[in-house]
């Protein structure tokens, strides 16, 4: 079930198997809001960000293919706000994550939750292109698509749910899953296919609309879904998940080409954050030694050959590389060497010293100068969600757990919602022996990952459990 984003199911049969989980409260920690009567109206979006809330805590940050990456999500949520920033959805409380996945592909939850495969964003050639599907996404969660879709279509659903019901019997007898879930499928998919269209030309409108106030290049858009059309037509079978699950036409691209023809374009220059993300995706989708191994090899060679990727990417790529293959002397001399070939700040690139620094420091003043560099990139860039939690960790690391709680205690005066944070700071004290203070983060901790009886049991001083898991990469 962890893996039903990763197995690429639509969007519609996300929302099936959230109305199973409706009704089936014992297949999950805390009730789903139920759907209704049928023909009722679309989701209020209370309800709607409950689902989404549920869905993110019971599935999505809980599945291998989950991305906690903190410079990744400090990457694609500074993207994903350009972009909220010029829409008409402001007022929504939106949240952007990666899926560890190679397939093309995106997808909007309820609620404002808007997920992004590593293989789209390896994918997209330039930042627009990227962002051009992150503006088609947002326009869905704008025009409020999901919460009509599940008003107009909970007979299709009823449907839907009927085979996953039928499914989750068969695959307890090891029979006949994949038979009862295409019957359903193909029955749901031929009674909602009018409305998907519909829905896909609106997110388009909205979308476009977005990336041309946003200031990024519209012709990116015709462009990306141009070539992922082009490189399917022969063989639909094979189409990029994201085509698969956003039927794409002729009509729909022949419109967006219409609307550049009247539109003002302007070229828009790939921020370095995009291309220092590109190469450190290229790292974590196989971290196998020989997956490593031959990442630095192409790294080296794109360097000799002032490729397409920038020396400075290139450069990061192989010191994230080194450090994941424990060479902190190679990992110190690629970091830098990044750090050089750009003059442009860069929270990533600064970040990438300390850690290679301190990776390779052989005594107590070696790592003190690491932690200095940390202090260093803390201070150019105090809004940093990466660096913070890179910092904090190298304190910890170094037993300097007073520092890391004064430190966290600033951090926790600018976001209180962030779990992590709490997550160290528990750690710190439970170093320092500080027992109440340590269930009093627990205690938050497990409030912001939504299990309001462990928050309970920890707050009252009982035995602590280990702090759930934010994710399982």
């Amino acid at each position: 079930m962890n893996r039903f984003i990763g197995t690429r199911l639509s969007r519609w049969l996300v929302f099936a198997l959230c109305a199973l989980f409706a009704v089936e409260p014992a297949l999950m920690a805390q009730e789903l809001p139920t759907l209704g009567e049928a023909g009722g109206e679309a989701l209020s979006p209370l309800e709607e960000r409950k689902y989404g809330e549920e869905i993110m805590q019971q599935y999505i940050r809980r599945s291998p293919e989950y991305l906690d990456d903190p410079e990744t999500i400090d990457y694609i949520n500074h993207l994903g706000f350009q972009l909220v920033a010029a829409s008409a959805a402001r007022h929504i409380d939106f949240e952007f994550f990666v899926m560890r996945d190679a397939t093309i592909n995106a997808f909007a939850l309820p609620g404002g939750f808007i997920g992004v495969h590593t293989g789209l964003i390896l994918t997209a050639q330039s930042e627009s292109e990227l962002a051009s599907v992150l503006g088609h996404e947002i326009g869905h969660v704008q025009q409020r698509h999901l919460a009509r879709s599940l008003g107009r279509q909970r007979d299709s659903m009823l449907i839907t749910l009927g085979s996953v019901l039928v499914a989750l019997l068969a695959a307890r007898s090891g029979q006949g899953t994949n038979a009862a879930l295409a019957v359903g499928q193909a029955a749901a998919l031929s009674r909602q296919l009018a409305f998907s269209r519909n829905d896909e030309r609106e997110a388009d409108r909205v979308g476009f609309q977005i990336l041309t106030d946003a200031g990024f290049d519209p012709q990116a858009m015709a462009d990306l879904f141009a070539r992922m059309q082009q490189g399917t037509r022969a063989y639909a079978s094979v189409a990029p998940a994201y085509l698969q699950t956003h039927p794409m036409t002729e009509e729909r691209i022949a419109d967006m080409q219409a609307r550049i023809r009247t539109t003002r374009t302007h070229q828009h220059a790939d921020s370095l954050e995009f291309q220092l993300i590109r190469a450190r995706l290229r790292v974590l989708q196989d971290e196998s030694t020989p997956g490593l191994r031959d990442r630095l090899a192409t790294f080296t060679d794109q360097i000799a050959h002032h490729s397409a990727v920038s020396d400075t990417a290139a450069y990061y790529g192989m010191a994230l590389a080194d450090i994941k293959l424990k060479q902190p002397a190679a990992a110190v001399e690629a970091a830098l060497a990044a750090r050089r070939s750009t003059e442009v700040p860069s929270a990533m690139l600064d970040d990438m010293v300390a850690l290679a620094r301190y990776e390779a420091a052989g005594n107590d003043a070696e790592r003190d100068q690491a932690l200095q560099l940390g202090r260093e990139a803390s201070a150019h860039f105090p809004l940093s969600r990466a660096v913070a939690m890179q910092y904090t960790d190298l304190l910890q690391r170094a037993q300097h757990h007073a520092q890391a709680i004064a430190y966290l205690r600033d951090q926790l005066a600018l976001s209180r919602t962030d779990p992590d944070f709490f997550n160290f700071l528990a750690t710190s004290y439970a170093a320092l022996d500080q027992k109440t203070l340590q269930h009093q983060a627990t205690a938050e901790l497990y409030l912001l990952l939504g299990s309001t009886p462990a928050a309970v049991e920890s707050n009252c001083n009982l035995p602590a459990r280990r702090p759930m898991p934010i994710s399982t990469p």
